[in-house]
């Protein structure tokens, strides 16, 4: 809550000079920290540096903070950086981008106080950068099962084996992370299908996520416990689906690290999951789910599995509402296209199986214009290249409005009714007829 509302104070234009300087001090530190480790612990790591073009944006007026000339010559040197306005064609997110013909990692601020959370930040993003050069990129489509009450529960027994693991040596640390992917085999033969989507997010994101931690943990001094306490407290969030990889993808490293010499060399053709099991020693016996059974009792199972049981009453509800929302009341559709950009928080989203995935708020853009959706969420296809959104108040007004979003139509597009009553479609405008000779 403290960064989202530091955004929108500098949104509303009310932040003072001295915060104004205070974020550009800040936003150099940041900069000069991540170029102490960025080499080194790269080639440590992915022996590939780290080092490369990152800018730091205040998503509120885009003033933008780089380590180096922007590609389109715009920004002015300010000492150590680069400052300017990061341009209006890209969508303001932490991400990597590409950005005249080189990978550009590309951070929101104000950054975080915190010295470990900045560097792991800047160091994750980073690594997307480099990651498709390391053979390392993957789908991160969101995982359904984890919005079930059997992929949930043993889910969090995994996280809670997972941090014991973590904070544990010796015989006790290695049952514990044997214990961890026990359950995460019970949870696989469970939900079929879904190892293959675990390992893709846990590639995506959860390598960016560990080596963020890695480099922090390294820089700071900070032992391995704050990643176990990292861990324990994601057993709070109450979507797992797009996010588990940031929480099961640090803690996996860590232990591979531990258990597993030489697992980064493998990393590109074998999941993480299979590489620690394989490396403990853990079977994959006809009676799994009866040894996990036996062996989650030391993590709570019972107060876990009832936990889970009732939120899936609630679940099952709030599915209902997104069928009256999405599927039976009026809506706004926009096209199918390839190029469409989103910002979201991924610790958000619901499955929506099979139309698609929840996003309670976010902005997304395409060749159509730019979407905002502030509350009243949106529902993007299961191939993230369309959304929908409650129906408009007035498809004649621009910009757009609805319920909790705006849109700014591009010129070409044009809103008109579609085949369901009430409900409207954005499409390309038709051409103008020939003139008339």
């Amino acid at each position: 809550m403290r960064i989202l509302l530091s955004i929108t104070i500098l949104a509303a234009g009310c932040a003072s000079a001295a915060d104004i300087s205070a974020e550009m001090r800040l936003a150099t530190q940041a900069l000069g920290e991540l170029a102490g480790v960025c080499e080194a612990d790269g080639r440590l790591l992915w022996r590939q540096s780290l080092c490369g073009p990152v800018v730091l944006v205040n998503p509120g007026t885009r003033a933008a903070i780089a380590n180096r000339q922007d590609p389109d010559g715009k920004f002015r040197k300010d000492g150590d950086v680069f400052v300017g306005t990061f341009p209006e064609r890209f969508t303001l997110a932490n991400t990597s981008i590409q950005w005249g013909g080189q990978g550009w990692a590309t951070v929101m601020m104000p950054l975080p106080l915190d010295p470990f959370r900045r560097l792991s930040l800047l160091t994750h993003e980073s690594f997307h950068r480099i990651q498709a050069s390391l053979g390392l990129g993957a789908p991160d489509t969101p995982d359904p099962h984890l919005d079930t009450e059997a992929g949930r529960l043993w889910l969090r027994l995994e996280l809670r084996a997972m941090a014991r693991a973590l904070r544990s040596e010796g015989p006790a640390g290695r049952q514990s992370a044997a214990d961890a992917m026990l359950f995460r085999m019970v949870r696989y033969r469970l939900c079929p299908g879904s190892e293959a989507l675990e390992a893709g997010m846990e590639k995506q994101e959860g390598l960016a996520e560990y080596t963020g931690v890695f480099v922090a943990m390294r820089a700071t001094g900070e032992d391995i416990g704050r990643e176990a306490r990292a861990v324990e407290a994601f057993e709070d969030s109450d979507a797992f689906a797009r996010s588990f990889g940031y929480a099961t993808g640090p803690a996996l490293g860590l232990l591979l690290d531990r258990y597993a010499d030489g697992w980064r060399e493998r990393a590109a053709s074998a999941s993480l999951h299979s590489i620690l099991a394989s490396a403990l020693g853990v079977p994959a016996s006809e009676d799994l789910q009866r040894e996990a059974r036996r062996r989650a009792q030391h993590y709570g199972y019972s107060a876990v599995a009832a936990a889970e049981q009732e939120r899936e009453e609630r679940h099952r509800s709030f599915l209902a509402e997104l069928t009256s929302k999405f599927l039976d009341g009026p809506t706004l559709d926009f096209p199918s296209v390839p190029e469409m950009m989103r910002n979201f928080n991924p610790g958000t989203l619901v499955p929506f199986p099979p139309h698609g995935t929840y996003y309670p708020t976010g902005t997304f853009s395409a060749s159509w214009g730019k979407l905002q959706v502030d509350s009243g969420g949106a529902l993007v296809a299961p191939d993230n290249m369309s959304v929908r959104v409650p129906g408009p108040i007035n498809p004649t007004e621009r910009p757009v409005h609805g319920a909790g979003w705006v849109l700014h139509i591009e010129p070409g597009w044009v809103i008109q009714p579609s085949g369901r009553p009430g409900s409207f479609a954005v499409v390309k405008a038709a051409p103008p007829p020939p003139a008339a000779r």
